[in-house]
């Protein structure tokens, strides 16, 4: 039974193969070997390696005399025409005697394709030479889409004959390689509404690009890229990133046959950049981001094309309150920055700058008397938060300082030390991960002493006798 098992799957596995290895189609014109199955009155039936039969009409197969120059089994050279009845139509001459074997009359009667070279453009269209005859094809005849700087003439193509007559002034010939092409797209048609599903990539061409986006030839339909589909970057133009007559690889985001609406996406094709970007920046990541977006509530900052990161407004001040993002930073602009922290769930990254002075800052190992560098943090009305190094922040409290009582004194605190700005502290007293700072000039008259303007000693007096808790606990009711 395993055996059994084993053996289907094996037979599954090498019918897949061959079948993937099978030609879905072929454009007009495509020169293709094919082997010869079967011969009836009208038709050599050829095996082709696709998923349809071809047929190939025994007139282009007889010799001068009218003998059949092909046998069963035989490999014979052809050129794809079209479709007929669900089956690949092929001509078997490969020279230009293809058209001179076949009339024009009867090409038109029996609508079968024939070679012709555009030669020239004139009025209207082109000329196009067709069996040692001049023929005409009309500019909207000429291909299925219209592109600009498209080359025709000197080029040999399959065209069907849409008119033919004579007058007084000989043979009326007009000929259209777009009524082939459509034959052939109807039928390619068919075979997408199989194989397309929704998810997956399929390749095209671009045919043309639009305000609203770019539309894309998946070889029997067209499918549009809305103008968000085209790149995870914001704001970035279609023409900066793809052109008419480029292939692309593009995802099925909507299958709407009955309205004949594809919807894709080029930037789907490509994978979404947010995994990576988690990886690849993790929190306390430092690298440098631009401006993109300046929203009420902060900034937002490219950290890899497709994935932004938000600055909120609190971390954009220096310890300053501001009311707008544009006080302090404007789109374009490039900073160093830091991920704050990673929102997975939420896909969002919060981020802040990085300030290269506080990178710089060293205090060593931190005792009472050291006298130490920091930069102003934040101004709160009880004195000022200064920061030591990366990880270390001081209170120097307002007694410390030389501020006169009344008035608002977080003003009268900015005037004297301004947001930002570098100050020169003492460590007054350390209590676990809390650092009382006082100013040198005060550090040397008294100094260490005075118990009384201890920190613990006035958050006790001024907080209803609570205790300043942690650091964090400090940081947290602060309003930046």
């Amino acid at each position: 039974m395993i055996d059994k098992k084993v053996s289907m799957a094996d037979f599954e596995e090498l019918l897949n193969a061959q079948l993937s290895g099978y030609r879905k189609g072929f454009n007009p014109g495509d020169r293709v070997s094919g082997t010869v199955s079967n011969i009836s009155q009208q038709y050599v039936t050829l095996d082709v390696n696709a998923k349809r039969e071809g047929l190939l009409p025994v007139a282009d197969m007889l010799n001068e005399d009218g003998t059949l120059r092909c046998k069963v089994g035989d490999r014979v050279d052809v050129i794809f025409a079209g479709m007929q009845n669900g089956s690949f139509l092929f001509s078997g001459s490969l020279g230009a005697k293809q058209v001179v074997d076949r009339s024009l009359a009867d090409a038109y009667e029996r609508q079968m394709p024939v070679d012709g070279k555009v030669e020239k453009e004139i009025n209207g269209g082109y000329e196009v030479s067709v069996a040692g005859k001049r023929a005409f094809c009309p500019f909207s005849q000429i291909s299925l889409f219209r592109q600009e700087g498209a080359e025709y003439i000197g080029k040999t193509f399959n065209f069907l004959v849409s008119e033919y007559g004579e007058d007084d002034r000989g043979s009326n010939v007009i000929v259209s390689r777009r009524a082939l092409l459509e034959k052939e797209r109807e039928e390619q048609r068919k075979e997408l509404v199989e194989d397309l599903y929704v998810g997956m990539v399929a390749t095209g061409t671009v045919t043309r690009i639009v305000d609203f986006g770019v539309f894309v030839d998946l070889g029997g339909a067209e499918g549009l890229i809305p103008l968000k589909e085209v790149a995870w970057a914001r704001d970035v133009k279609p023409e900066d990133v793809v052109k008419p007559g480029d292939k692309v690889d593009v995802q099925i985001k909507d299958l709407d046959w009955d309205r004949n609406r594809i919807s894709l996406s080029l930037r789907g094709a490509q994978g979404d950049p947010w995994d990576d970007t988690v990886a690849r920046f993790p929190q306390g990541a430092v690298f440098i981001g631009k401006i993109t977006k300046l929203e009420r509530f902060g900034a937002f900052a490219q950290i890899v094309p497709g994935v932004e990161g938000l600055i909120p407004i609190g971390k954009l001040g220096g310890g300053r309150r501001i009311m707008s993002a544009r006080e302090v930073v404007s789109e374009g602009q490039e900073l160093m920055l830091q991920v704050d922290s990673i929102d997975v769930e939420r896909r969002r990254i919060s981020l802040k700058p990085v300030d290269e002075r506080i990178k710089a800052l060293n205090p060593g190992e931190l005792a009472p008397g050291a006298k130490v560098e920091g930069i102003v943090e934040s101004i709160q009305p009880f004195g000022l938060f200064v920061r030591l190094s990366e990880e270390q922040t001081g209170l120097l409290h307002i007694s410390e300082t030389d501020i006169p009582k009344g008035g608002n004194p977080a003003a009268k605190l900015e005037r004297i030390f301004p947001p930002s700005s570098k100050i020169e502290v003492v460590v007054k007293a350390l209590e676990g991960d809390r650092i009382s700072l006082t100013l040198p000039s005060k550090w040397e008259s008294r100094g260490t002493g005075d118990d009384g303007d201890d920190l613990s000693t006035w958050l006790a007096g001024n907080k209803g006798g609570g205790s300043l808790g942690s650091l964090g606990e400090a940081f947290s009711k602060l309003k930046l």
